[in-house]
């Protein structure tokens, strides 16, 4: 996303005390664009990097709701496995 960590503290707001269900991940990644403003360079754009980490964290909901799931391109394809 960019040179410096920074801490997502918008999105783990829309998180912490709430259920675990794909309305709150939702809400969860919407608010990642108030944590962050990606740069663009030669190797992705802004709006491909926030894309990418919003997925993250959908992939990892997904893998922890439905382990049946196949999400991996690589190795056995459950989060327990990997």
């Amino acid at each position: 996303m960019a040179g410096t960590p920074l801490r997502a503290t918008n999105t783990e707001q829309a998180l912490i005390g709430n259920a675990w269900s794909e309305e709150t991940v939702l809400k969860a990644m919407a608010a990642m664009s108030r944590d962050y403003t990606p740069m663009t360079d030669m190797r992705a754009s802004s709006e491909y990097r926030m894309k990418t980490a919003q997925n993250l964290l959908k992939k990892f909901y997904i893998e922890t709701t439905t382990p049946e799931a196949n999400t991996r391109l690589v190795g056995i394809g459950r989060l327990e496995n990997a």
